[in-house]
This record gives structure tokens, sequence and C-alpha cells, in this order.
């Protein structure tokens, strides 16, 4: 495994709760990367957009049932962090996480340049530093993206997770002039 991850396609580790719960019963939890609800986005170019709960279908009893799918280990981890950074800081204080989110979103509309970009960095590496399923962060790079639309750049981070001692590279794009 090169350390790369196929986002949107991580139907591999896919469960339901009924097949977690069973787990967690027969033996003790000792992964720290957590069981969370499968996002799956339709937009599938890196903005992680239009996400929405997946689910899966089983036979019991020789009825076909619905149920949630959920995502553990790894790409739970790689989830937790693309929901985290997509998030605005204070998004969710409402609901008791006031530190939840990044506030490099305060950034829209204001110009792409150097000192912009290293804001960009300072607040996800502020937002990076409450995910405790992060061991290390390799690296975290804010690159102009060449072309046409000179607000754009690409989020670039190498984080190796808990457990794991293979870095995972995520790609996210940020767009200065608009929300993506």
């Amino acid at each position: 495994m090169d350390g790369r991850h196929d986002y949107w396609n991580a139907q591999q580790n896919v469960k339901t709760p009924s097949e977690g719960m069973l787990n967690m019963a027969k033996e003790k939890r000792t992964d720290t990367l957590g069981v969370d609800l499968l996002a799956t986005y339709r937009i599938t170019d890196g903005r992680h957009e239009d996400v929405d709960a997946d689910s899966v279908s089983h036979m019991v009893d020789g009825s076909l049932i619905r149920d949630w799918a959920l995502n553990d280990g790894i790409n739970n981890a790689v989830q937790a962090v693309i929901h985290r950074i997509k998030t605005v800081k204070g998004e969710l204080a409402d609901l008791g996480h006031p530190e939840y989110g990044s506030r490099h979103h305060e950034l829209i509309g204001q110009p792409n340049t150097a000192n912009n970009r290293n804001l960009i960095k300072l607040y996800l590496l502020q937002a990076l530093a409450f995910e405790a399923r992060i061991e290390k962060i390799h690296r975290a790079g804010i690159d102009f993206v060449a072309g046409r639309d000179r607000d754009k750049v690409n989020i670039n981070l190498t984080l190796s997770f808990i457990g794991d001692p293979v870095p995972h590279d995520m790609v996210i794009p940020f767009n200065f002039s608009e929300p993506l």
C-alpha cells in the first residue's frame, strides 16, 4: 500500500451497527481510531462536498433490511480529518464542541497571498492539534493551483495515524473567492 486513500470507495470496511456491536461485545475494543457512520461524497474530485450517510442491505430472516454503513480504522480517521477541516470552527458549539473545526474558512473573500496561505496552514495545524487519532503531521502544505483561477489552492496533508506506520496523503482544495 502506498499510503494513498481512495476516500469515496472506502466500502471495503463497511459494517452495520449490529455487526459492530456484536464485535465490541465479543472482544475488548482496542481500536483508538473509532467508528462512525460512513460518509459518501457525490462530488468525488477531492472537494468532499454533497455528503450523505451511506447504507448497506442485508438479509434477516428472509427480509431485506437496510442499515447504516459504518466506517472504522484508518478510513474513519481520514474521514474525521476531512470533516474537521470542512467544518467552520464554532459551528458545533451549541452541541458542546466549540473547538471543533477550522478557522481557515474566515479567509474566504481575502486575496490569495503568501500571508493568507500561511494563515490557512496555521488554522489547519490548530484544528488538527485537537484530532487525537493523528500520531504525526509529516506535511501540511498550502500549494497554489496554477491555471485560470488564481484564488484556488490545495491543502496537502501527509499524516500518520495511531497504530498505522504508513503515512497517508490527503489533498483538499480551497478557494479564497467562494466556498467549495
